[in-house]
């Protein structure tokens, strides 16, 4: 592909700039491809296949991807621009970031614009969290419009299953509204398909069956990102379960993993790969997310992440 497509989504571990690194143990030719534990689908979304299947467990996640796969550009930025107004929001796309920047007290400090949106943004959460329905068109609508003016530009849900991240230091502003553009564009070019279930329930191992690749992008079980802390040392271990069934149908597959981090080692994968030492290759990948902020603390600890390749 000429260009690479950025995700909607600013989903925290996205393989964007690893992405050379990784796909060039894709194989060559690919007529269905399973994008497994796809969070923001940023893999998927920049690899030449017949058909993607897109497919994770986190169902507001994948609500949102088919939600903006059906959105008409133009149509959507009219809608996120109704509720900028309404909850009296900055707009830098449509106005300049100065603008608002100016307006913020404390020209100093590193706030960005988060003086300026802080009170409707509470107020467009409080809404959101409010609504019953989560599955609608404005749930979504206002989900993503909730991302985008949140810390990091991220999406977390507490355990009732309400919103729950602060306030950012940014807006609506042109990359965000170029991600969704050539988002909608990009996915409505493919073959694809948005399963959201696990990985191992009956109806994705189905779609595994009829596919010639898998890449998986899983929780890692030395991670330290929110999304990581679900995963446990039996979801590890029902993953080198799954892993093994790939390798005994002659699935081709790509894993991206942590072998090691702040001196622990994932011992279960790290057995795993010693008992398939014929049947798989494990490369090193050269990046360790230095820029994720909730690495901040441990950026400079040694960290080793891989990809494990069949063979």
């Amino acid at each position: 592909m000429e260009k690479l497509i950025k995700s909607p989504l600013n989903y925290t571990g996205n393989k964007l700039r690893i992405l050379d690194q990784i796909t060039k143990y894709f194989p060559t030719k690919i007529d269905c491809m399973v994008d497994m534990f796809c969070g923001g689908a940023t893999v998927g979304l920049n690899v030449d296949a017949k058909k993607v299947v897109f497919v994770d467990s986190n169902k507001r996640i994948i609500d949102l991807l088919v939600y903006l796969s059906k959105q008409d550009g133009d149509s959507f930025l009219c809608k996120l621009e109704q509720l900028i107004e309404k909850y009296n929001l900055s707009y830098s796309f449509k106005r300049g970031y100065s603008l608002y920047r100016n307006s913020c007290g404390n020209q100093t400090d590193n706030n960005g614009l988060k003086d300026y949106n802080s009170a409707g943004y509470y107020q467009l959460r409080d809404y959101y969290n409010s609504l019953t329905d989560k599955e609608s068109d404005e749930a979504n609508t206002v989900l993503y419009l909730l991302m985008v003016y949140a810390f990091n530009n991220d999406i977390r849900f507490n355990s009732r299953g309400d919103f729950n991240l602060p306030v950012g230091k940014t807006d609506l502003n042109k990359m965000n509204v170029n991600k969704v553009f050539d988002y909608i564009q990009r996915i409505n070019e493919m073959n694809s398909t948005f399963i959201c279930a696990d990985f191992n329930s009956e109806q994705v191992l189905e779609v595994v069956r009829q596919a010639d690749f898998i890449y998986m992008d899983p929780p890692y079980l030395l991670g330290d990102a929110v999304y990581n802390s679900t995963w446990s040392y039996a979801s590890e271990y029902a993953l080198l379960d799954f892993m093994d069934y790939l390798l005994k149908e002659e699935k081709k597959f790509v894993l991206s993993n942590v072998f090691s981090k702040l001196g622990k080692t994932n011992e279960p994968l790290a057995y795993w790969c010693y008992k398939h030492s014929g049947e798989i290759e494990i490369i090193d990948i050269d990046y360790n997310y230095r820029s994720a902020s909730y690495n901040k603390k441990t950026r400079d600890a040694k960290e080793r992440e891989v990809i494990i390749v069949a063979r």
